[in-house]
């Protein structure tokens, strides 16, 4: 009898092998023979070949009937028989077709997924590649580098334009800080203060650091052009801005005075650099003064100590406004002179500019520096007979035998000519500025010329991380033109600095203490119906903490 092909057309039983049927058992353990019986005449002759033909025959059946019986065991016990149709050619089964063209679309998208993910990675590579800044360089013995190509190049390009090119730089400071006045000052209206009495908790005979708690001390921005014209513009905020702006005539028909504003244009001049030996800096605008050791701060210029001295808070001005030069004869003298509308004034009070001048000695290495500096000029609102005249040399030292040791010494001497506006401070004990001539918002007239003068003492050691600085000054009000009361004053301040690694960043802590002999330090005792403290301090004591981060 010929071989059969058997085709199960149960989901379950899809298995064609020709010349073999599967078999599925269903609910019963029962075996059948996998193979028909050959016919006689299948037999070959020889019984060596019959007998292995049916060894091998018994064989496969013991080897295929453990996977039967478990194919059995999975087929629901429902009790149909298959359905066996005779073929020549079995073939697969409609859900295993199904299943494998499936797996077929799977295995094309995976490859698609694969495909996309090299053309993304390499797109992704080329695009950081022209994110790179990095300027285009000239070919060898090319004049100029090739235009730009990538979004790199062309920002690299873009900042040399600007800082090369156009010489524009922008650099800023913020300070933030707390202080802590042991007197505890305190002159609100709920205390009984008075028209004369500053108000709030404030410390008192300060430049920046007024007020006793947390403080916005300054923010600082910086823009700079360089070159043959260019320009200088320091923009400050915070309490810097207002005792600026309070202390500064801006305009003859509005007055400024004791305004609140927390914004001030400090410098914005023009320079031009004149082709006269080896050049002549102009300046034309509003700038800063000359005169003093300490600076009003910026980004590349700052002082030992955090909180302002006495010389610079009451004896010297801060900006002046007209046009200056300046000349550096050799690497030993330079000269810087200028005509200005005076003192802290923008608009001209008078008809007489101010004359200001700085002469610069110093040494081949720079080790010993002396910086002389004066003004002399008519200040008093159309009064151009009243002179006012000052001289401020620093000298500073920088021992070779003592390094990273600074010595620094200011002396300041100034006189005005009468008639001088003051305005007087009320301590418990008086004040008799009271008894001149009356002027406007409160002030006095005083009707004589008027004095001061004062020393300052600087001594910085610098550890590189750490910086510690120590500040003495004495300070002599003979009129009391400069702080609203006949005194003389000295101060010591003693502060720590650290310089946090690769952050730009400093922490400062300082311990100051002023002290008067006319008692000029509120405490918060309170004001009687006159409006004339209780009590006020020959002495004030301050701890200072803060933080800077110039960039």
């Amino acid at each position: 009898m010929a071989e059969q092909h058997w085709v199960s057309t149960s989901p379950r039983c899809n298995r064609t092998v020709p010349g073999q049927r599967d078999n599925c058992l269903r609910g019963s353990l029962a075996t059948r023979t996998l193979w028909s019986a050959p016919t006689e005449s299948a037999v070959p002759t020889s019984s060596r070949r019959a007998k292995g033909t049916i060894a091998m025959a018994l064989a496969l059946t013991l080897a295929v009937l453990p996977f039967a019986r478990a194919r059995a065991q999975d087929e629901p016990p429902d009790g149909t028989k298959h359905n066996k149709t005779a073929t020549a050619d079995p073939a697969p089964s409609t859900a295993d077709a199904e299943q494998q063209r499936k797996i077929d679309i799977l295995t094309q998208q995976i490859d698609q997924m694969k495909h996309q993910q090299d053309e993304l990675v390499a797109q992704l590579k080329a695009l950081k590649d022209q994110i790179n800044v990095k300027a285009p360089v000239a070919a060898e013995g090319a004049a100029t580098p090739p235009a730009p190509s990538s979004i790199g190049e062309h920002v690299a390009a873009l900042e040399k334009d600007i800082s090369t090119n156009l010489g524009v730089s922008i650099h800023g400071l913020v300070d933030a800080s707390y202080e802590a006045n042991f007197n505890n000052p305190e002159a609100t209206a709920s205390k009984g203060g008075g028209p004369n009495s500053p108000g709030g908790n404030q410390n008192q005979l300060r430049a920046w650091d007024t007020s006793n708690g947390f403080q916005f001390t300054q923010a600082n921005l910086h823009i700079e052009k360089d070159g043959v014209v260019g320009f200088v513009s320091d923009l400050n905020f915070g309490q810097v801005a207002n005792s600026i702006y309070a202390a500064t005539r801006y305009s003859n028909t509005t007055s400024t005075f004791g305004s609140n504003e927390d914004f001030d244009a400090t410098q914005f001049y023009l320079t031009y650099t004149a082709p006269v030996g080896s050049g002549i800096s102009l300046q034309a605008g509003r700038f800063v003064t000359l005169l003093g050791a300490e600076v009003i701060p910026t980004y590349l210029n700052q002082n030992f100590n955090e909180t302002r001295g006495l010389l610079f808070t009451l004896g010297e001005p801060l900006t002046h406004t007209g046009v200056r030069g300046a000349y550096t004869f050799n690497q030993y003298v330079g000269l810087t002179l200028g005509l200005d509308n005076g003192w802290d004034d923008v608009a001209a009070n008078n008809y007489q500019p101010t004359l200001e001048g700085e002469l610069a000695l110093n040494n081949a290495d720079k080790s010993i520096s002396l910086l002389m500096n004066g003004t002399i000029g008519t200040q008093q609102l159309n009064h151009s007979n009243s002179k006012l005249g000052s001289i401020d040399p620093v000298f500073t030292y920088k021992p070779s035998f003592f390094p990273n040791f600074t010595w620094e010494t200011e002396y300041l001497y100034a006189h005005e000519d009468n008639p001088v506006s003051a305005f007087p401070f009320i301590p418990s004990n008086g004040n008799s500025l009271v008894n001149f001539p009356p002027g406007p918002n409160g002030s006095v007239t005083i009707t004589h010329g008027v004095d001061w003068q004062g020393v300052a003492q600087y001594l910085v050691y610098d550890l590189n991380q750490w910086e510690f600085a120590t500040r003495g000054e004495f300070f002599r009000d003979s009129d009391g033109a400069r702080t609203g009361l006949r005194q003389s004053l000295w101060e010591i301040t003693q502060t720590l600095t650290y310089k946090v690694p690769e952050t730009g960043l400093l922490a400062r802590l300082e311990y100051r203490h002023d002290n008067s002999n006319a008692k000029p330090f509120y405490s918060n005792d309170g004001f009687n119906a006159a409006g004339v403290p209780f009590h006020t301090y020959s002495g004030q004591d301050t701890v200072t903490a803060a933080a800077i981060y110039a960039f």
